[in-house]
């Protein structure tokens, strides 16, 4: 896993005034140290964690937590595809996701954490935009390549973009996290959801796609190409 320093980030989304303004406004959010893994969970991880719980093995798992389509690119209960273990593990839910992180003493990463993540303190942002939209440009991949393939970014990270979308703690909250905003304020500002008007840049297409994303997901939804990482407190 790689470390995380503290700092702050400006989010996509911005904050109720409060005390009852409609104005919205732009301030950093403070992120505390953390760590993330480097790259997403592999179909061999996986399969070393549905071996210890199989309860979470593709027969066995409850309705409530996957839908139909959980692992369905695997062979069987233990057997990923073919010639893919050092590729993301797709077609996890939510909650398979987080059991998964939970069983190594971790959790998903917040959205502000993941985004934090990505910003890395600034380091190449228009290169990680341009990387964004070419891979939005292209079909999806029948075949994953393995993780780890892209350059590393300044915190050490691998494939947070070009690979697959990634599962957060709080993917539904498609803005500031609860604690974060000003639930003060009765006016209905406080939390402009995907509109325009409640971002920080209008013309940040990449940002706009990872929101949208994550808002459209239920917690027992899978899809062939969403994986995930796990993170951790320092």
């Amino acid at each position: 896993m790689a470390p995380l320093p503290a700092g702050d980030y400006l989010p996509f989304f911005k904050f109720s005034a409060g005390n009852g303004q409609t104005a919205l406004e732009s301030r950093p959010v403070q992120i505390r140290a953390f760590q993330l893994d480097r790259t997403p969970v592999t179909n061999a991880q996986f399969l070393d964690f549905v071996r210890a719980h199989p309860e979470w093995r593709r027969s066995k798992a409850k309705s409530l937590f996957v839908d139909q389509r959980y692992l369905e690119n695997w062979r069987s209960d233990l057997a990923p595809p073919k010639g893919l273990a050092r590729a993301p593990v797709t077609r996890v839910s939510w909650f398979a996701a987080q059991a998964f992180c939970e069983a190594r003493g971790l959790r998903l990463p917040t959205t502000d954490e993941w985004e934090y993540a990505l910003n890395d303190g600034g380091r190449n942002k228009q290169a990680v935009a341009q990387a964004s939209l070419d891979w939005y440009a292209a079909p999806n991949l029948k075949l994953l390549p393995p993780v780890g393939r892209s350059a590393p970014n300044g915190f050490g990270l691998h494939d947070l973009v070009g690979l697959v979308w990634e599962w957060t703690q709080d993917f539904s909250g498609a803005g500031p996290s609860s604690e974060q905003r000003n639930t003060a304020s009765e006016d209905g500002a406080q939390f402009c959801s995907g509109a325009a008007l409640g971002v920080r840049d209008a013309t940040d297409y990449p940002a706009f796609m990872r929101y949208a994303l994550r808002s459209s997901l239920k917690a027992s939804f899978t899809q062939a190409n969403l994986g995930f990482r796990c993170a951790g407190d320092q």
